[in-house]
């Protein structure tokens, strides 16, 4: 069974707000905040706001920063390996035609628990930081990027 999370930022345009893209697979903090370590020190050169922008580009199906061209995961219909960050989410329609991208999810955190995720995970760009939140909104920890 997978746990599915999402990343984000609080939306420098609106207060309260965060923007934000799924993550099917693999969302529990002891898998999540290794992989957000590990591509922000590989793929996003231990920027984090590098980090933020490759991460908002695409939801996701898994985070995987060991991800490379000759990994032998196999992209699903529309979805891309992306080396050093993971492979994307594309969803099909009923005749397999692949369906474009979703847009990037701006909502409140008060309002998460309506998203289908157990975690979100807010980066910092100011502090090089991740806070987790539990699907109601609520901050369980905050965990620096840098290990």
């Amino acid at each position: 069974m997978s746990t599915h999370s999402y990343v984000g930022i609080p939306d420098p345009a609106q207060p309260g707000h965060v923007r934000l893209r799924y993550v099917h697979s693999d969302g529990n903090p002891y898998r999540m905040i290794p992989a957000l370590r590990g591509i922000w020190a590989g793929a996003a050169a231990g920027d984090t706001k590098r980090l933020t922008t490759l991460l908002l580009e695409h939801h996701w199906d898994y985070l995987d920063p060991e991800m490379t061209d000759g990994s032998d995961s196999t992209p699903l219909a529309g979805e891309e390996l992306i080396p050093g960050i993971g492979m994307t989410l594309a969803a099909t329609g009923g005749d397999g035609e692949v369906l474009p991208p979703e847009p990037i999810i701006v909502t409140t955190l008060t309002a998460a628990r309506d998203l289908d995720a157990q975690w979100i995970y807010l980066l910092d760009p100011g502090t090089d930081t991740v806070t987790m939140y539990l699907s109601n909104g609520t901050a369980y920890g905050t965990e620096p990027l840098a290990s």
